[in-house]
């Protein structure tokens, strides 16, 4: 029970990725600078027990390891990898969105970061939905044509599946994956691989924190698309049409 005695901002300091969990309970720890957990808790109407343990949830969760995706059929993996998206847009951004809104202090990064972060929100939410439409799509159109061993005949069947990828292959999606810059980019440059300035500003480090935790996200989920998603998908493209051509 020790952290129901801690300061907010004591909790956050020592831990900054506890400011998300905080958010997502409805504590925004910004609010609460002089408060300990416990007081924030009372006032709030929420079980200090249960706040607590869901503190403690995140930390071993960040410690288990990625699970073994290469094990699942690529249908599961698509879902995976949706519910990430999910995750990244609705969670992640969402709260980092929050957190540079809410910023009241004077770091010069902290400010530019709130003029360029709306615009990576969005192009990263337009990308996001681009490859499950179009990628992930083709993706399950094939598997349905797999499972029943369907030949690609139909020409209304052609046509759909030409209107998803353009006229590419899985090949080609793969190269672009490869070849495309880390969205992070600019964000690393501008905060200088998210160093905090001013050890005093503690909004700005779980400002910073959290995007270097989102990036690290994403590298993740980019090496299950390069090394798991898309060698499961050539080959199923590849198998799906070699019974077209039988």
């Amino acid at each position: 029970m020790e952290k129901v005695n801690k300061k907010i901002t004591e909790l956050v300091a020592n831990n900054p990725d506890s400011a998300s969990v905080l958010h997502f309970l409805g504590i925004h720890y910004f609010n609460y600078t002089e408060q300990t957990l416990g007081e924030v808790c009372q006032q709030q109407g929420l079980d200090a027990a249960l706040v607590m343990r869901r503190l403690n949830e995140s930390a071993q969760l960040r410690d288990k390891t990625q699970i073994n995706l290469e094990e699942y059929p690529i249908e599961l993996i698509v879902e995976y990898l949706k519910h990430s998206h999910y995750v990244f847009i609705k969670q992640r951004l969402t709260y980092i969105s929050s957190l540079l809104d809410n910023y009241q202090d004077s770091s010069a990064i902290v400010k530019d970061l709130k003029l360029i972060f709306p615009h990576f929100f969005k192009d990263f939410v337009e990308h996001v939905y681009d490859e499950e439409d179009t990628l992930f799509a083709y993706i399950l159109i094939l598997r349905k044509l797999q499972q029943s061993k369907q030949k690609i005949t139909d020409s209304q069947l052609l046509e759909k599946i030409q209107q998803k990828v353009q006229g590419k292959t899985i090949a080609h999606f793969a190269k672009e994956h490869r070849e495309e810059d880390n969205e992070m980019n600019g964000m690393r440059e501008l905060t200088n691989q998210y160093q905090h300035t001013n050890q005093n500003d503690l909004h700005a480090k779980v400002i910073l924190d959290a995007l270097k935790s989102f990036e690290g996200e994403l590298k993740i989920h980019a090496k299950i698309e390069n090394d798991i998603l898309f060698p499961k998908a050539q080959q199923l493209e590849q198998e799906v049409l070699s019974i077209s051509h039988s």
